[in-house]
């Protein structure tokens, strides 16, 4: 087999990226259908729009004053987009598309938006009651003038059903007092440490009711406002993250009071002349309640791979720049090659499956049960694919990569962030695994009916372990330690198995030959790529023979040359435009913009002196 050489490292940047337009290559335009849909007007105007806020990872700033830029710049994003969050949070690819940007050019924002937009305003769209006290508390949110939260989480763990904040009616008064019983039920982690940032918050709690458990509902009510903490309202800030900062606190309720009018129980939990009226039984209140959190899942998941993106962005460029020794640049040594080879078809997978469930969820009816199933699937393998994608582009740029000022710490930290948000994100896995629904038999909209053979092994996989899961057998998942940990292989397996068939489905809609010899090439690296990882299990399983293991290895070696042929364009692909970062890893020529940074100059050299790059001039 013959090497495949790189194209030439250019000269200046590629302008494709910035604009989304017709950049005359069919190739980089099929490309960027495949990853950002068929909806560019809306992608520029977005991306346009979140990099004009002009935010950017911070440097010499404290922890406190960088959490502190997300109200306004939350306020300036919503006006810049016809002035009404709601109208936003109502808009699934809208929102989705802005989760995006801001996870790529508003590293302060994104911690926000989702809580905002789907937790806060999302809630009471799909639970509210439409009272005066629900219309006005909207109204704030509806321009930033408040910033909502949710209020879930308690010091002693998420709990689900079985939380301990207490909720009691007052019928005298017609309202609940909210109460924290002890100090496992203090809501832990919810923004409101700011003195300076009225916030609002949905808070779930046990309505206690005549002495009664009436199970676990939303409330709303204001935290805080210009004038303070609401009466009752107990703020500690929390100390500070390792990233993504925001003003975390732990909170304790003293009896704080929520007029009726605040249970957000849709038209399933009311409070009636006897009571608590509801056809929900009680246990099942709080899953029927959160079901609004899926759509905040697909948000984080598309903003998960929109970072990883933006990292192989910055990185690429520098590797076709840098060269270490003063020879051969980065992106040509094989061992940065291979990573970045993996990188990107992995984020080509994931990013095209996240776009493909967000186009479902915008065509489903409101209330589809089974996009809480896919946003449970594909949350953490988006948000797991683009930490590994991140800290890649971070540990190959070497010390570059460790400096805020190329952007890539920041949007680990923001991947980070996605990845704790509800707690451990592998829990997700474990309830979809354990769904009494078969998850395996999940199909994404005009599938090919022939896959290839790598895919197809995917498939098998995930179907061997579903089936050992109804036998009570856990064996066919490998090593899993019992029934939980086989639900989380399982459900592994099944979203891997999606993302793949995402790519080769994208692969043969597109027209381009050249695009879809790099889709299906991608499509080929990252199922060879999970089949080498889990060798053993398909060895034992008899599915990988000696001859197999060598076409893996034959196949896996051809399609990662022809991809490292390619990173331009496929970096292209994401349609980011680097000189939005004004980073030294974004810009066309890495010394000039340090030499710049310094204000340093430097006698002019002529061709015979000149030091290559990377070597200190004597």
């Amino acid at each position: 087999m013959t090497s495949v050489d790189l194209p030439p490292t250019p000269a200046r940047h590629s302008q494709a990226g910035k604009s989304f337009s017709s950049s005359g290559d069919p190739t980089v335009a099929s490309l960027r259908t495949a990853i950002l849909g068929t909806e560019p007007n809306m992608h520029q105007r977005v991306r346009d729009l979140i990099a004009e806020l002009g935010d950017r990872p911070g440097t010499g700033s404290t922890y406190p004053a960088e959490a502190r830029l997300a109200p306004n710049l939350l306020r300036a994003t919503i006006a810049g987009l016809d002035g009404s969050a709601t109208a936003i949070a109502a808009d699934t690819r809208l929102r989705g598309v802005l989760c995006e940007w801001a996870a790529v050019c508003a590293p302060h924002l994104l911690p926000v938006l989702t809580g905002h937009l789907d937790l806060s305003i999302g809630a009471i769209s799909a639970l509210g009651n439409g009272s005066a006290y629900q219309r006005d508390l909207l109204a704030e949110l509806d321009t930033g003038q408040a910033v909502g939260v949710l209020l879930l989480t308690e010091l002693g763990g998420t709990n689900g059903a079985d939380q301990r904040t207490t909720a009691t009616w007052d019928g005298i008064r017609g309202g609940f007092w909210l109460t924290s019983p002890d100090p496992a039920s203090w809501k832990f982690m919810p923004s409101i440490a700011d003195p300076t940032t009225p916030k609002t918050g949905v808070v779930t709690a046990r309505l206690i009711i005549e002495g009664h458990d009436e199970g676990v509902l939303p409330l709303l009510l204001r935290l805080r406002t210009n004038q303070g903490l609401t009466p009752g309202l107990h703020v500690a800030a929390l100390p500070d993250k390792g990233w993504a900062p925001m003003d975390h606190a732990l909170i304790r309720f003293d009896k704080v009071f929520v007029p009726a009018d605040g249970l957000l129980g849709g038209t399933w939990a009311v409070m009636g002349a006897h009571g608590m009226a509801s056809t929900v039984p009680v246990r099942a209140r709080f899953h029927q309640a959160i079901t609004t959190l899926g759509q905040g899942r697909l948000d984080l998941a598309g903003a998960a791979a929109a970072g990883a993106r933006a990292g192989l962005a910055v990185t690429v460029n520098y590797a076709r720049q840098r060269r270490p020794g003063g020879r051969t640049p980065m992106a040509e040594r094989g061992t940065v090659r291979r990573d970045l080879v993996s990188a990107l078809a992995a984020t080509y997978a994931t990013s095209v499956l996240g776009r493909r469930v967000q186009d479902m969820t915008a065509a489903a009816p409101a209330g589809d049960p089974l996009i809480g199933v896919w946003s449970m699937l594909i949350k953490p393998l988006l948000a797991y694919t683009a930490h590994e994608v991140l800290l890649t582009c971070r540990q190959r740029s070497g010390a570059q990569g460790s400096l805020r000022t190329n952007w890539i710490q920041d949007w680990i930290g923001n991947t980070e962030g996605i990845i704790t948000a509800e707690g451990e994100s592998q829990l997700l896995w474990k309830q979809a695994g354990q769904l009494t629904f078969d998850i395996t038999t999940l199909e994404l909209p005009a599938t090919p009916s022939h896959l290839p053979w790598h895919l197809r092994m995917l498939t098998d996989r995930a179907t061997t372990i579903a089936a050992g899961l109804r036998r009570d057998d856990i064996t066919p998942a490998g090593t899993a330690l019992d029934r939980d940990t086989a639900a989380i292989e399982l459900a592994a397996a099944t979203s891997e198995r999606l993302a793949a068939t995402a790519l080769w489905t994208a692969a043969s809609s597109v027209g381009d030959d050249t695009a879809r010899g790099l889709l299906e090439s991608a499509t080929a690296v990252y199922t060879l790529e999970r089949i080498v990882a889990r060798g053993t299990w398909f060895a034992a399983h008899r599915q990988m023979t000696p001859r197999r293991a060598q076409r893996v290895h034959r196949e896996l070696h051809h399609h990662r040359q022809y991809l490292g042929a390619h990173l331009g364009e496929l970096v292209d692909g994401f349609g980011i435009n680097l000189d939005a970062f004004d980073a030294p890893m974004a810009a066309p020529d890495y010394l000039n913009w340090w030499q710049r940074w310094t204000g340093w100059s430097s006698p002019p050299t002529d061709s015979a002196t000149r030091p290559v790059s990377g070597q200190v001039r004597p």
